[in-house]
């Protein structure tokens, strides 16, 4: 049993190692992705600075600037990262009827693409990462971080990015029935730009709305991370770890049972 297992580990582990490799060959596309990073951290510190001094404030929400963009930085490096997303993948296996090959292979098709998406994700994360530090650093200095932080916040990305595997592999398999799964993705991209903290920090938003913002999902993708690496506090941590939880159990089960029935109904063009 043992050995079936770490067979069976040493399988999806070779499939993340291939994708690493495939996406780290494309040097010019991981450039591409960390310029579009830049330009993004650029942008805000010109506008986080202005905010704070019409604020005559060197802090909101327990936030200064330099804390703001290295937040800002971390959480738009991981979300450039996970791309290409999975509902991508679903929707072309299901147009081109690859799909019909790929569930009968001796593998599962969820973890098949979960650790595809992993070596893609880590591959062009690393690079992101340091180009964007390169650039706060220049553009707002080094800010205090804590090394409690950095491994906390590490096992906070790793569930935010489970976690945002399994929404967009939701998304995809909606393809078993509709095959076009672009509006749901449109959808659910924009509920990550507003709650997100890809463009406003949740520290700064008004209490009430704080609230509700922490507990949907799209705070704990990539934000928990950021905001627990850049001022760590482990009561923060375990709050975000608990909700994180919650939505994986939620949404794993919800992935599950759509791939149990839709597998059955699927109609697939040309397959």
């Amino acid at each position: 049993m043992k050995r079936s297992f770490l067979k069976e580990t040493l399988k999806y582990l070779e499939v993340a190692k291939v994708n690493y490799l495939n996406t780290s060959v494309y040097t010019v596309n991981l450039i591409s992705r960390s310029v579009l990073v830049v330009v993004r951290i650029w942008a805000f510190t010109q506008l986080y600075q202005v905010a704070f001094a019409a604020s005559r404030s060197t802090e909101i929400g327990g936030l200064t600037v330099p804390m703001v963009i290295w937040i800002l930085m971390m959480t738009q490096s991981f979300q450039s990262s996970t791309r290409p997303h999975v509902s991508q993948l679903i929707d072309e296996e299901v147009k081109s009827g690859t799909l019909a090959y790929m569930v009968n292979r001796p593998y599962s098709y969820a973890l098949f693409h979960y650790f595809g998406y992993l070596g893609r994700t880590f591959s062009s994360l690393w690079v992101n990462l340091a180009i964007g530090s390169l650039v706060s650093l220049a553009l707002v200095g080094l800010i205090d971080f804590n090394w409690w932080g950095l491994l906390f916040g590490l096992g906070l990305l790793i569930f935010g990015v489970t976690l945002n595997f399994l929404i967009y592999l939701i998304i995809g398999l909606t393809a078993f029935w509709v095959e076009d799964t672009s509006a749901f993705t449109w959808i659910y991209s924009k509920g990550q730009l507003v709650f997100g903290g890809l463009i406003l920090p949740l520290a700064l938003f008004p209490e009430n709305l704080l609230r509700i913002a922490e507990i949907l999902p799209f705070s704990q993708l990539f934000y928990s991370a950021a905001r627990v690496v850049v001022d760590f506090d482990l009561s923060l941590f375990w709050h975000y770890a608990l909700i994180q939880i919650a939505w994986l159990a939620f949404f794993g089960l919800i992935a599950y049972q759509m791939f149990q029935r839709g597998i059955k109904n699927v109609s697939i063009n040309g397959g």
